[in-house]
């Protein structure tokens, strides 16, 4: 069931079987020459969208823009600042926790809006805490696509160290699999594979932590942060998608039924 397409008596007589509803989070950005710029965004879209289509959850409205200042040297890339989708992530759970809603669970498909969002959610909180909403707090939940146990290993299998940080195989192939024109676009612009990451790199910069972008294009030229992606095939994203959709089903109802 999806927010935007039903009405409100719909969303109403939801409210009346379930508190629970469900938020992709993306991005707009550069995925290297062969990944969309909208990635990050279609990727936990097709998630959360599985995970509505086969149990009784509501979808909200993807946040499709998020913190990628490290990738505006790329042109198409649309960042905000950490502090402007805290806004707007505050400004979403309150609009519908008002209404009745008490189960925020976001889908992620964007390593950079998570410190944001987890800060946010203990912003959210401090309202309650400090005693100035009445009521009981909503819980928020952030769940990013690839860390569903079954995922993390299947995509880990298929591509080992050409995982990598960024356009990585694995998000690629799912976009694969929802358009099949981004098989012919693989074909016509994969390059060589990127150099392996070091493991003190990954360490340092993982949740997208990185610099400016302008250190960031000249380190990475191509877009790519140690991820091969041609190694994308638009099977492994069925399997992939398959596998993080059944995921984030047992952990939302999980979720739900928390005390």
């Amino acid at each position: 069931m999806l927010l935007a397409h039903s009405t409100w008596k719909e969303v109403e007589a939801y409210l009346a079987r379930s508190r629970g509803v469900v938020i992709p989070l993306g991005s707009t950005e550069q995925h290297g020459p062969i990944g969309k710029i909208g990635t990050d965004a279609q990727t936990a879209e097709s998630v959360a969208h599985g995970l509505g289509a086969r149990i009784d959850a509501l979808v909200g409205p993807t946040l499709a823009i998020g913190v990628a200042q490290f990738n505006l040297g790329f042109p198409g890339t649309v960042s905000v600042r950490a502090t402007t989708l805290m806004a707007l992530i505050e400004d979403y759970v309150l609009s519908l926790a008002r209404q009745g809603f008490e189960r925020f669970y976001f889908i992620n498909g964007h390593g950079g809006n998570i410190a944001p969002a987890r800060a946010v959610f203990q912003d959210i909180y401090s309202g309650w805490s400090l005693g100035t909403r009445p009521g009981n707090a909503p819980r928020c939940r952030l769940r990013s696509w690839w860390e569903y146990p079954e995922a993390n290993r299947l995509r880990h299998e298929l591509y080992g160290a050409g995982e990598g940080m960024h356009a990585t195989p694995s998000e690629i192939a799912i976009t694969q699999h929802v358009d099949a024109r981004m098989v012919d676009v693989a074909r016509a612009g994969a390059d060589a594979a990127p150099p392996v990451l070091p493991v003190e790199f990954i360490r340092d910069h993982g949740g997208d932590n990185h610099w400016d972008a302008r250190t960031h294009r000249a380190a990475f030229p191509d877009g790519r942060v140690g991820s091969d992606s041609a190694l994308a095939r638009p099977e492994h994203g069925r399997a992939l998608l398959e596998a993080s959709i059944t995921g984030a089903i047992d952990d939302y109802r999980a979720f739900l039924a928390e005390p």
